[in-house]
């Protein structure tokens, strides 16, 4: 399975529940890792990055191969009983990259392709051209958790509506979001099903996720996790996410990927992001 994803890296400053972590962060990081130990799989995550990051995506399939920027995105992140507060730095310099002869190549070889910003900055015109590349079957998802975030003046990260959403949906087959994202999230999500062809899924930490169809809604339950056994939550709606894409292109089963996800995650709670592992003998 060729899996390309398109959105921002970063460094990630982490406080969570029993953990403190710095190093390689983003969506775009956490679902590469999840397809490493998935079989079969071949990803390449396409983002912008700085020098102060390359010891960081070491083992990383990044293109460019080389730095294109002076500083990479800084993500600070404090994690207690499911609430997060963030802080970002050096925005101006994680810009979309060019779409050039590399990646038009593959894009058009992808099975799934991600959309990952964590960042409000790839316009429509960048998925428009993306979704023209893709062949026939493809797998387009949306993570559009950087398009509710905005920055106030001390780089504190605050809400903002998705406004760029009836432009982008178009091109989307899956959009997943946390419930977090946005205060009337579920209200949200309802108008992108109403108002496209397309699956919305909303993630909802310890209650599994809710996916919601042209067709009604799908609960999709999660087996509970004592927060005092919890080693590290962030990252698990992207590991859902990978999980989901992953499992719904095999199967388009949108109970079974979702059973395949929630288990994934779960799995994932139990470890730092820099040593997380999953057991598919349990997944299957």
């Amino acid at each position: 399975m060729n899996i390309k994803i398109f959105g921002h890296v970063c460094i990630d400053r982490n406080i969570s529940e029993n953990s403190t972590f710095t190093g390689r962060g983003s969506p775009a990081v956490f679902i590469k890792k999840m397809f490493n130990q998935l079989p079969d799989c071949n990803v390449e995550i396409i983002a912008s990055y700085g020098n102060d990051s390359v010891r960081y995506l070491d083992g990383i399939n990044i293109y460019p191969k080389s730095p294109n920027a002076e500083k990479t995105l800084i993500y600070e992140n404090i994690s207690f009983k499911g609430l997060r507060s963030q802080k970002a730095f050096n925005r101006m310099e994680a810009l979309p990259v060019p779409i050039d002869k590399w990646i038009e190549n593959g894009t058009k070889v992808a099975d799934i392709i991600f959309f990952a910003p964590i960042l409000p900055n790839y316009p429509a015109e960048y998925y428009a051209k993306v979704a023209s590349l893709c062949k026939h079957g493809a797998l387009k998802v949306l993570l559009p958790q950087g398009y509710f975030r905005d920055f106030d003046s001390s780089d504190n990260v605050i809400i903002r509506d998705f406004n760029e959403g009836k432009e982008i949906l178009s091109f989307i087959d899956i959009v997943i979001a946390s419930e977090q994202d946005h205060p009337d999230m579920i209200h949200l999500a309802q108008g992108w099903v109403k108002n496209n062809n397309l699956i919305s899924l909303i993630t909802r930490g310890e209650k599994g996720a809710l996916a919601l169809t042209k067709h009604g809604k799908i609960n999709l339950p999660a087996r509970e996790v004592k927060i005092g056994d919890i080693v590290d939550s962030v990252g698990s709606g992207d590991i859902f996410s990978a999980g989901f894409a992953y499992r719904y292109k095999q199967t388009r089963d949108i109970k079974e990927a979702g059973r395949f996800a929630n288990e994934l995650a779960r799995q994932c709670l139990f470890y730092p992001p820099d040593k997380m592992k999953i057991d598919l003998t349990k997944l299957i």
